[in-house]
């Protein structure tokens, strides 16, 4: 424990001393990706210092000005290769990774501690040319001199041979709003996920100037897909996607029922695209003179709905639904009876167009009362215009 404290103390100060240098440093344009440096000891007692070790080394190329490429930047295009980390790692697969985001400069290595010896190997890769540009082997005591022995190394054996000598690869950045989010060319090449904003990728294979389409994909929103023309010149703005919502609510009014209110719960079985509803109305109905009676009327309702041909992003959407429904009538005359009207919800279609946070929508609904037991309405379309207008609001999470 105490030599894994000093250790980290001394890394700490190896990393102030050294990012001071690096802002004046020439190298500061070469992009490089430090892969973790592996342990391969024969035994558990070095478990906990890999990521001691790789952050000496990555300290050590920053401090000498190289910048670095965050793990978060590259670890998506090391999954989708199904790249293991956990042992030596072949240099094709680093270089290949190191090329998807878009790095000059490639660092494997390995290391065993055993009888309190260390013996560790650093390569740098030439991401352009794909060859070896430098590398050392070192062996020695693992103690608290052992990380300025292996700066040491490092600055004069390691990084001093390094020569960036492949044609660089032209990079691309893409800048979305949607943090995470997952980014393939052609719906099939995976260039990585964007961090901070950003998603920066070479160009290896494709043209700049090509036009492309880019498939996005991140849990609880909508893929999508964009037409875009890679460029190097300049940043590409990706459209943000649409959030899946699962649940929804609408309050509405409807004509003939003015007096009164209506809700339904929308439960989305697809979200956005088709749904179970539940829901219920209670209006009144004033009569024609004073003398006359009042109605009060309840409506239980469910049913079945979808949006048709547009997407969930699209500001407009049509869709049509239906179900069965129940009205229940009380009369203000306490010698009249309760009267029931089952119907059909034959058919309703609706035109709605979204804003942030909010959705308006006009209905057409076309229900059949059936006229079975004691009923009102008899037999027959339950509107005499054959429809029923409604206007409402939709709330969706």
């Amino acid at each position: 424990m105490r030599l894994h404290t000093g250790l980290t103390l001394i890394i700490c100060l190896t990393l102030g001393v050294q990012t001071a240098f690096a802002q004046q440093s020439p190298t500061s344009g070469i992009r490089t990706l430090v892969f973790p440096i592996q342990d391969l000891s024969p035994t558990e007692a070095s478990q906990g210092y890999q990521g001691t070790i790789t952050d000496a080394v990555r300290a050590a190329f920053s401090g000498q000005g190289y910048s670095m490429i965050v793990e978060a930047a590259w670890s998506s295009l090391a999954e989708s290769r199904h790249l293991d980390l956990t042992g030596a790692l072949p240099a094709s697969d680093a270089v290949d990774v190191a090329r998807a985001a878009g790095a000059d400069l490639a660092v494997t290595g390995y290391y065993t501690i055993q009888n309190d010896q260390i013996h560790y190997a650093l390569q740098c890769w030439d991401v352009g040319s794909g060859t070896l540009t430098s590398g050392i082997e070192e062996t020695g005591p693992f103690n608290l001199a052992f990380f300025s022995a292996l700066s040491i190394a490092m600055t004069d054996r390691l990084i001093a041979r390094v020569s960036i000598v492949g044609k660089a690869t032209p990079r691309v950045v893409f800048t979305s709003p949607n943090e995470g989010m997952q980014v393939l060319l052609a719906g099939e090449l995976d260039v990585g996920r964007v961090t901070d904003g950003k998603l920066t990728f070479s160009l290896s294979s494709v043209t700049p100037g090509t036009k492309v389409v880019v498939h996005k994909v991140l849990a609880g929103y909508h893929a999508a897909d964009q037409t875009v023309t890679l460029t190097t010149n300049k940043e590409i703005p990706l459209s943000p996607l649409v959030k899946e919502h699962k649940l929804g609510l609408e309050l509405n009014l409807t004509s003939g029922q003015l007096l009164g209110v209506n809700a339904t719960i929308r439960s989305y079985a697809v979200p956005d695209w088709f749904f179970i509803t539940t829901g219920g109305a209670f209006w009144l109905q004033p009569p024609a003179q004073l003398t006359a009676r009042v109605a009060v009327h309840k409506d239980l309702f469910m049913g079945l709905g979808g949006y048709l041909f547009l997407p969930p992003e699209s500001p407009v959407r049509f869709g049509a639904s239906t179900g069965v429904g129940l009205v229940t009538t009380f009369m203000s005359t306490a010698s009249l009876p309760q009267y029931t009207d089952y119907y059909i919800d034959a058919v309703n279609v609706w035109l709605e167009a979204g804003f942030p946070g909010t959705t308006f929508f006009l209905r057409e609904d076309l229900r059949y009362a059936l006229g079975l037991g004691t009923n009102l309405l008899g037999q027959g379309w339950m509107s005499s215009g054959m429809s029923e207008t409604t206007l409402g609001v939709l709330f969706k999470w």
